[in-house]
């Protein structure tokens, strides 16, 4: 990953940025949207393109909460944003596959993040969808222990 890509995946996935403690939710709070992370799981976490044009063009990253900013998105709010994003991404024609998982990180007072992770599998070139969702390959197709698929639906 480069260093410029690491900085910003670390500013959005760390608690603690410049010496500001971000404040937990109200202990009353619902879900909230936690962190949102990056992976290229088949090119070994190493994408063929800056990670940080990915960001840019999620519309979920204006959801997330910042230092000096005390704002918690709720995730039942988060996930038509998440899912747009997922669907926007798949029909640029940039991945192979895309995938999204949730999974619990819990705040010290108790009230329940949600991690949202999008994995992406990369193309060398462009090329448009054929189908409406991707499949994810072969490994990746049911997601790991304690996580929850988000996208693609589930087929039935």
């Amino acid at each position: 990953m480069r260093p410029s890509s690491l900085l910003l995946v670390l500013l959005l996935s760390c608690p603690v940025v410049a010496g500001t403690q971000l404040e937990p939710p109200e202990t009353d709070s619902p879900p909230v949207l936690r962190l949102l992370e990056l992976r290229f799981p088949t090119q070994r976490n190493r994408p063929f393109h800056e990670p940080l044009n990915y960001l840019r063009q999620a519309s979920i990253t204006k959801h997330l909460n910042m230092p000096g900013r005390n704002e918690w998105v709720s995730y039942a709010d988060a996930v038509p944003v998440i899912l747009e994003d997922a669907t926007h991404f798949w029909q640029t024609g940039k991945f192979k596959s895309l995938w999204v998982d949730v999974t619990d990180r819990p705040f010290n007072n108790g009230v329940p993040g949600i991690l949202v992770i999008f994995n992406f599998v990369e193309r060398t070139d462009m090329e448009v969808p054929a189908v409406d969702y991707p499949t994810p390959p072969e490994p990746f197709q049911q997601a790991p222990t304690n996580h929850r698929r988000l996208y693609p639906p589930p087929t039935e």
